[in-house]
């Protein structure tokens, strides 16, 4: 693939809906903090910021993986030995030691120890006689982990070698005892999970003769029980003890197109390679990266999460014995609760039965947790995944979800969480050993909260819209390109009420160089940035509430240049019935001047599905009896599963024109560093506050957020 032409198209893609040169002069009504720009996965210090961190988190964490700038933190010693297979259980003991980047960008060790047990089998039967197969499939796994995470306070990977091959140094987290507790270095983690994980499903695939290509489709259902405990000592004074039950049935589905190209085709001289372990190594590469794929899935689940968190003062003699004591009570219960949640589908209240006991329990010891809450939630999602050897990696998902947490302390109360999201990943060059060479990931999520104190209804949801990017080795107008996209949604605000442009809402845009007049940029620019913007529970209702003929005319508004027209002639002369809009096709012939090119009316009709599917979307979310109801419907709405087919900027385009600029509070951060000599370094942090005031219940509602979020290793 020309480089060349692969910049061009991020270019066009990033800047497609680009501010005209003279917006960027506008007056902003972003602000910049009196805190520094955070690290990349460090709080950023605002409500705003602070409910998308964990998002943030685990985007930064993709983007450094198994890349080029990490080929010092790929060593590890890594021993695993297995006994056991085919008919009877199999037993695996392992043991690795790694290293990886912390929270900050510097790096933490990692000792870890796994015992797993585990039974699969498979039988299968040729179909026909033509090459096709079915196979039915069965297992089930327990799973046990102890870790250890030290911070080691340098940023140097390649200097610390000598430390990973010092095998002395390898710490266990067991046992547990007081004066091992107390000898805990700050920001320490011992980390101790356990899974039980049962499957079953079928499969039936086909190798079409000749051409090395195989089809394959199946289905699954699994059920995945884990118990997990953690210890971090946050500073010199704290550390928090969680323990965390999690159950999840899943339902599965997937389509994949394969083939897989011999490695010997892209070895120089592949006789010279085979020797001992470089063979070996080299081959594990070369497969790794010539697989040809097309994967399609889907999955379905439903599941429940309980947190109980404690906090102690490491320090004290008497609260790290009662902290030894808790960790080793606990530890026998890890397997129990393990097991019994994911070999049977138990009920919400024999969960909270379990819950209510594991807490009486650790109040003999710790006293009553700082924290107590339960999760059960429901997700489905489909993914399509695409890989052309060396060349590209590509995986695009989309999901839609609720989550509802009661909290059992503080102020009890329980959280509704409606969520769509949809995450674009790109791997470019990817070169055994060393990694893709180029990375661009991008993730938008929407959400509606709504809070209901004890005994009473759910409050009004108020929204918060996030949209995070990460990249490696891109050119220097990407980071801009989609600034300028943020900007330009963030300019309708209010217009439908005003019927023009707020230029003052834009974000202030970094500086960069300008783009050469040939047009090609060096690509030498890694980091990130994340903006996210909250919407009041008026904002959120002045949208849901917007008639018919005013969605169809901000859509009209908010279609893009070349689109306009004829956006605009489907408000004027079509007409919305049964839910779709109808409008005479010789007439739109006539009138905007086509000739009886089918292309034409076919773009009409689309646009035409693309705007009904809005109205009725909104309609939805306006007659919803409850604020619940609603919350799901706006989520919907932005949805893979919306009947507009528009995505996540496309409706947000729509419903901002009816938000008030004012009822709109935001957060962005930028990372952003060279990876030659003469790039361009951006760190920057502005927030949108000026004259508003907090959503209230954003903070509580982003901490029980960040508390059930899938999380990083290197955090509790």
């Amino acid at each position: 693939m020309n480089t060349n032409l692969l910049v061009a198209l991020m270019l066009i893609a990033g800047n497609a809906a680009a501010l005209d040169a003279d917006d960027d002069a506008a007056e902003s009504q972003w602000t910049v903090p009196e805190a520094a720009p955070p690290a990349p996965g460090a709080p950023s210090g605002t409500p705003e910021g602070g409910y998308a961190d964990p998002d943030r988190r685990r985007m930064d964490e993709e983007r450094r993986k198994d890349v080029l700038d990490q080929l010092c933190r790929k060593l590890k010693l890594n021993k695993d030995f297995s006994v056991g297979g085919d008919n009877w259980p199999k037993t695996t003991i392992g043991f690795t030691r790694r290293m990886e980047a912390d929270i900050d960008g510097g790096l933490a060790m990692i000792d870890e120890e796994r015992l797993s047990v585990g039974w699969n089998k498979a039988l299968s039967e040729e179909l026909g006689g033509s090459g096709a197969s079915g196979s039915v499939y069965a297992g089930a796994t327990v799973a046990g982990k102890s870790m250890v995470i030290r911070r080691m306070g340098t940023f140097n990977t390649c200097g610390e070698v000598d430390r990973l091959l010092n095998v002395t140094d390898i710490k266990l987290a067991i046992p547990f005892t007081s004066k091992r507790i107390m000898a805990m270095e700050p920001g320490e983690l011992w980390r101790i999970p356990l899974t039980l994980n049962v499957g079953y499903g079928a499969s039936a695939s086909d190798a079409l003769d000749g051409s090395g290509v195989t089809m394959s489709f199946g289905m699954g259902k699994s059920k995945n029980g884990a118990a997990s405990m953690t210890l971090w000592r946050l500073d010199q004074k704290r550390a928090r003890f969680r323990f965390r039950i999690d159950y999840v049935d899943v339902r599965s589905r997937h389509f994949n197109v394969s083939k897989t190209i011999p490695a010997a085709e892209f070895a120089m001289n592949g006789t010279n390679a085979a020797l001992g372990f470089l063979e070996k190594q080299v081959q594990r590469q070369l497969n790794k990266y010539t697989a040809l794929y097309l994967s399609l899935g889907r999955s379905k689940s439903n599941g429940r999460r309980l947190v109980l968190e404690y906090v102690i003062d490491p320090t004290d003699p008497e609260q790290a014995r009662a902290m030894a004591e808790a960790l080793q009570g606990n530890f026998r219960d890890l397997l129990t609760l393990a097991r019994k949640m994911a070999t049977s589908k138990t009920s919400a209240d024999e969960t909270r039965d379990a819950y209510a006991d594991l807490q009486e329990e650790n109040a003999l010891r710790l006293g009553y947790a700082s924290y107590a809450a339960m999760s059960q939630y429901h997700g489905r999602s489909r993914t399509t995944s695409i890989n052309i050897p060396f060349l590209f990696k590509g995986d695009w998902s989309s999901s839609r979800g609720s989550d509802t947490v009661v909290r059992y302390t503080g102020e009890g109360g329980e959280f509704t969480f409606h969520n769509a999201a949809r995450s674009p990943n790109g791997e470019y060059f990817n070169v055994p050993f060393l990694g893709p060479i180029v990375k661009d990931i991008e993730s938008r999520n929407v959400e509606f909260v709504t809070y209901a104190p004890n005994g009473q209804e759910h409050q009004a949801p108020f929204g918060v819209y996030m949209h995070n990017q990460a990249f490696l080795r891109m050119p220097a107008s990407t980071v801009t390109g989609g600034l300028r996209d943020a900007n330009e949604i963030l300019s309708l605000a209010g217009a439908a009420r005003t019927g023009g442009r707020d230029r003052t809402m834009g974000i202030p845009l970094p500086q960069v160089p300008p783009v050469p007049e040939d047009g090609v940029e060096a690509n030498d620019q890694k980091g990130w940035t994340s903006l996210t913007m909250v919407i009041s529970p008026k904002a959120v209702a002045d949208a849901a509430t917007a008639s018919a003929q005013e969605l169809l005319k901000a859509w009209a508004f908010a279609t893009k240049a070349e689109d306009r027209t004829m956006a605009e002639w489907l408000v004027a002369n079509g007409r919305l019935e049964n839910g779709r809009m109808v409008y005479d096709q010789a007439q739109a012939a006539r009138d905007l001047g086509w000739d009886a090119q089918q292309s034409h009316q076919s773009w009409l009709q689309n646009m035409a599905g693309r705007a009904a599917g809005l109205v009725g979307d909104m309609a939805e979310a306006a007659g919803a009896a409850s604020a619940t109801e609603r919350s799901a419907a706006l989520a919907r709405a932005f949805s893979h599963e919306n009947r507009s087919g528009m995505g996540h900027a496309d409706v947000f385009r729509v419903l901002i024109q009816f938000i008030d600029p004012l009822d709109v509070t935001g957060d962005f951060v930028a990372a952003v560093d060279s990876a030659g000599r003469r790039g361009t370094k951006i760190q920057a942090h502005y927030v949108l506050k000026k004259g508003r005031a907090e959503v209230a219940g954003l903070s509580d509602a982003g901490a029980t957020r960040g508390r059930f979020a899938d999380g990083s290793i290197m955090t509790d």
